[in-house]
């Protein structure tokens, strides 16, 4: 009985995904929102690609104050 519970439960949730994801695409694209939209999902995959990048330019940032401190 779990397991066919369970079995629902991920075709509901897969079902959900697969038809609201498109559908809010959609509805955003008929809303006329498509600039911000577009800018909002490259930034979100640029974020993906590179989940660390803002901590790593930090460290980096961090890495040259110190090498500095050091030399004088």
């Amino acid at each position: 009985m779990d397991q066919t519970g369970g079995a629902v439960v991920a075709i509901c949730l897969a079902a959900v995904i697969g038809l609201g994801v498109p559908a809010m695409l959609y509805a955003g694209l008929r809303r006329g929102g498509t600039i911000g939209q577009i800018e909002l999902i490259k930034r979100a995959s640029g974020r993906a690609g590179k989940p660390w990048k803002p901590e790593d330019d930090q460290l980096a940032e961090l890495s040259r104050r110190v090498e500095e401190l050091k030399k004088k």
